[in-house]
């Protein structure tokens, strides 16, 4: 399989998973609204962590499937490392939602909303990045 095809898959998966993410997030925001980052911080959590098990899924079964151990020490090994790697998309996208979000909460001219979309958006970028590089040099090898 080419590397720009299990790119392609793994982007696509991505979109889903940015897809379940936005929806869980806005969701809960939408729910109980704030303007506190902390509680953005915690709606987040649960947004990643929705689409983490999606992202498990779908690049255990399809983007990475012929890497992946299904029996044995190395099947083992490899969920510890996605749980490890997925604690630490949840950190990474956490930390940059929280020191993002105030910053462009400052914006008066952008709707709160907006302004919560954005530093969201801007977290799951960056730790979508960290999460492709760990499972692909690290996860699933």
């Amino acid at each position: 399989m080419s590397r720009l095809w299990q790119f392609i898959q793994f982007v696509s998966v991505g979109l889903g998973n940015a897809i379940i993410d936005l929806l869980v997030f806005n969701g809960l925001y939408w729910l109980i609204p704030t303007r506190n980052v902390d509680q953005l911080v915690v709606y987040n959590t649960l947004a990643v962590m929705a689409a983490i098990l999606n992202s498990y899924i779908w690049n255990s079964r399809w983007t990475f499937r012929q890497n992946v151990k299904k029996h044995g020490k190395e099947a083992l090994r490899q969920r510890v490392l996605f749980i490890v790697q997925s604690l630490i998309n949840i950190v990474v996208n956490d930390l940059i939602l929280w020191l993002i979000a105030p910053l462009v909460l400052q914006i008066h001219a952008i709707p709160h909303v907006m302004a919560n979309n954005i530093a969201k958006l801007a977290a799951m970028f960056l730790a979508s990045l960290t999460s492709f590089i760990m499972m692909k040099l690290i996860v699933f090898t």
